[in-house]
């Protein structure tokens, strides 16, 4: 069943919303920070809370737009849930992320990675260079927001780590800001393909 126009706009509008509600809420705690650097319990609460829920939402909704405007049904999208990783992987296939990602790597090569954040991935085997990567972000911000990942690539009974508390208290640090610039082109992008009407393919 096809969706309408009307359903598209109002996954986009919902994506805009929680994206403004993201910038306000950051900043509360300022930009540049990690979980891990704040000295307060309730400062970094605030963080894995209000947002990363808030951007895991934003997250969410503007891939599950870009999905509805390239044709996919609102039930193929409710299929992949609220994985993150799953869904970057479905945008993937029906548009070209250059410019979500160019914006991405200048945001994080602006804020910088945590403290012996590169130094931990060379030691790991991984290029540094990845923390930059807005992938990289949003498969982190994915382990807050859906399912937890560990080091050994399995995955956390408790999940919605950014909803509940964990018992371990674990998170993935997140450049909230190179999320955020990605998703500010993306919604640009497809806002300004709302405006000219939806086509279906």
């Amino acid at each position: 069943m096809r969706h309408s126009a009307e359903s598209t706009l109002d996954f986009f509008e919902y994506a805009d919303s929680y994206f403004k509600t993201c910038r306000l809420l950051l900043k509360e705690t300022g930009y540049g920070k990690y979980g891990k650097e704040l000295s307060s319990l309730k400062a970094k609460v605030f963080r894995v809370g209000p947002i990363f829920q808030n951007l895991g939402l934003t997250t969410e909704l503007t891939f599950k737009t870009a999905l509805l405007l390239s044709g996919r049904t609102k039930d193929q999208v409710k299929c992949l849930g609220h994985d993150l990783v799953a869904l970057q992987t479905q945008v993937r296939t029906v548009r070209d992320l250059k410019a979500v990602e160019k914006a991405a790597f200048e945001a994080a090569s602006i804020i910088e990675p945590p403290s012996g954040m590169l130094e931990r991935l060379e030691s790991s085997g991984q290029e540094p260079l990845t923390w930059f990567n807005f992938a990289t972000h949003i498969r982190s911000l994915n382990s807050n927001y859906n399912s937890y990942e560990r080091p050994d690539g399995r995955r956390s009974v408790e999940k919605f780590r950014s909803r509940y508390p964990s018992t371990d208290h674990l998170f993935k640090e997140v450049c909230v800001e190179a999320v955020m610039a990605g998703l500010d082109v993306l919604l640009s992008e497809l806002q300004a393909e709302l405006s000219v009407g939806l086509t279906y393919r």
